[in-house]
């Protein structure tokens, strides 16, 4: 009899450690108008509501059966202006020790709930550059609001979370990106691949799908295949470890996006006028060198272009003028940076940014030039 209770008690465990679900997970919201949390528990306040067939990722289940969720898209956190210091492209860099990333709600401006605390040197992503002045008594402080940081999660009511729901499927999933807003999360084209490259890899990847469109939108709009590009930038996405890469694949894909609806509208304008409907001769044929002498495609005063756009160039070289004749990109493994303010010659590959009307050179070779002389 004692065998047999023995042997019972161990199907028991095997049963339910082979029920024990895996983190972290795919599930979905089974009910409309979902409170989602800053805390497991109805006591914390509501950071936002989902829909039902909103996909969610859990990371965790906590006592008193809350699932601890990834934030859905939209979701932010607040730091104060006074620790950070804005980088450009949406980055800033936090300045002390242990700040405070307190929660952000979408549906109050409450925010009392701190979950992280953020290092010295580390990299966040703002949403927003200011923020209103919260009440209570934390003074008269501007606050950012910033991607919410690693380590950060929000809590969903465990009896609305249905890892087979299948009712309300056609709902957009939670976490899923919009490009035209600051969202965080995941992209469509997620494939689940997981990140098995370094860094360094990780950099040097996103680089080379930034030169491959640099140089496929040399060419008229109608060539432009820009499909494997984006899916290849949303793979890297959906791979990103941090803000910073977060933050540098968030604008690549966003620079792809805003390229092909430069392709859509004219191939629209080409469909009402069909003359329109001819391929331009590529640009970069018809385009004098920038260097009268023929020996760089950009020569002159190279210098940080002033509130870059993001995802644009940060670099563009100056006539004797002071005017820009062209921007500048680095090519991967190309630094600009020592250069700047110095007059330089560039070779590279020559193209044109339709957005910014004005040509482009992706650096490969700089040199310092001074009057004839290169040095």
């Amino acid at each position: 009899m004692r065998g047999l209770l023995v042997a019972l008690l161990v199907c028991i465990a095997t049963a339910t450690r082979a029920v024990e679900p895996t983190f972290p997970n795919k599930a979905y919201i089974a009910a409309d108008d979902v409170y989602v949390r800053s805390g497991p528990g109805e006591n914390y306040y509501a950071t936002d509501k989902l829909k039902a067939g909103t996909e969610v990722e859990v990371y965790r289940h906590d006592p008193g059966g809350w699932y601890a969720i990834r934030p859905p898209k939209e979701s932010f956190s607040w730091v104060s202006s006074r620790h950070l210091q804005l980088d450009g492209n949406n980055l800033a860099t936090v300045t002390d020790d242990r700040v405070a990333a307190r929660v952000g709600s979408r549906l109050n401006d409450t925010r009392d709930v701190i979950q992280v605390r953020l290092h010295k040197g580390e990299v966040v992503e703002v949403l927003e550059p200011r923020g209103n002045v919260p009440a209570g008594n934390l003074g008269a402080t501007a606050w950012y609001k910033i991607a919410p940081p690693a380590g950060e999660f929000r809590w969903v009511s465990g009896r609305f979370v249905d890892p087979d729901f299948d009712g309300a499927r056609k709902t957009s999933a939670g976490g899923t990106i919009d490009l035209s807003s600051q969202a965080t999360g995941r992209l469509p084209a997620e494939n689940g691949v997981p990140r098995r490259s370094s860094l360094p890899e990780y950099q040097k990847q996103l680089d080379q799908i930034d030169l491959e469109l640099s140089v496929m939108v040399v060419e008229d709009p109608n060539f432009w295949e820009l499909s494997q590009l984006r899916q290849q930038a949303e793979t890297l996405f959906n791979q990103s470890e941090t803000a910073l890469e977060r933050g540098r694949a968030r604008m690549l894909v966003s620079k792809i996006a805003r390229f092909e609806d430069i392709k859509r509208r004219k191939q629209a304008l080409a469909a009402s006028r069909p003359e329109l409907a001819q391929p331009d001769q590529p640009a970069i044929s018809s385009r004098p060198p920038a260097d009268p002498d023929g020996r760089f495609d950009a020569k002159g005063q190279l210098i940080r272009v002033p509130d870059p756009k993001p995802g644009g160039p940060q670099y563009a070289i100056l006539d004797a003028q002071g005017n820009i004749r062209c921007y500048i990109s680095p090519a991967p493994g190309v630094n600009l940076r020592s250069y700047v303010g110095q007059q330089v010659g560039i070779n590279g590959i020559r193209g044109y940014m339709p957005e910014q009307k004005a040509s482009h050179v992706m650096a490969r070779h700089v040199s310092v030039v001074e009057g004839n002389t290169i040095k």
